[in-house]
């Protein structure tokens, strides 16, 4: 049963990555160097990455319980599967409470940002924070976990995800390289290690 929740993280990456990455290149009006992914949730067809979001969050979730009855004790056990179902948290919130609408997207709206964030907007803006954050956290728990049982190689790379997604994030909010794909491809590498780690990390680990 534990292996089974774990396994449902790893759905969720597969989920995360294949729906919304065909979106990227099937809706009309999309743009992925002006759209954040999560701008998929609007309009004619938006159901469908409101539904990956939510999905994805609450399989999270489960895996996160998941490890913690795999690992139990410490901060592998408690602290990573809370920071884990943060990340879950903050996905079925952002699937709830719609991105902003603008720059042209969906088709019909004004090609600029709207003037203020609606109510809703910035609660999806809150639960982008809460995942990420999360995220981010989760990364640096799990890079000292792989640490103590000496497991080098993965706490390298936990300790490189956590380095490199608040950077690719840094970098689309700075302008730095195209938001759209700066959260798109800090989205991927989350997805990656979450789905690595949970493959890796069991009653051995």
């Amino acid at each position: 049963m534990d292996r089974l929740l774990l396994h449902s993280g790893i759905a969720a990456a597969l989920l995360f990555f294949i729906v919304p990455t065909i979106l990227v290149f099937t809706r009309r009006g999309f743009d992925l160097e002006r759209h954040a992914i999560s701008m998929l949730s609007l309009g004619e067809g938006g159901w469908m990455m409101k539904a990956v979001f939510v999905v994805s969050g609450l399989l999270v979730i489960a895996s996160a319980w998941g490890l913690h009855q795999e690992l139990m004790r410490g901060l592998g056990g408690i602290v990573a599967p809370l920071l884990i179902g943060g990340y879950g948290v903050g996905l079925v919130l952002a699937g709830i409470y719609d991105a902003p609408e603008g720059l042209g997207f969906p088709p019909g709206v004004p090609e600029e940002q709207p003037p203020e964030m609606t109510a809703e907007a910035k609660l999806h803006s809150l639960a982008f924070m809460i995942a990420f954050g999360s995220l981010i956290l989760s990364c640096f728990v799990v890079a000292l976990h792989f640490w103590q049982v000496e497991r080098l190689f993965w706490a390298a790379a936990s300790l490189i995800a956590g380095c490199a997604l608040p950077l690719l994030i840094g970098l689309g909010v700075s302008m730095t390289i195209a938001p759209g794909i700066a959260f798109y491809w800090a989205a991927m590498l989350g997805w990656l290690w979450i789905a690595a780690i949970l493959a890796v990390l069991g009653p051995a680990a």
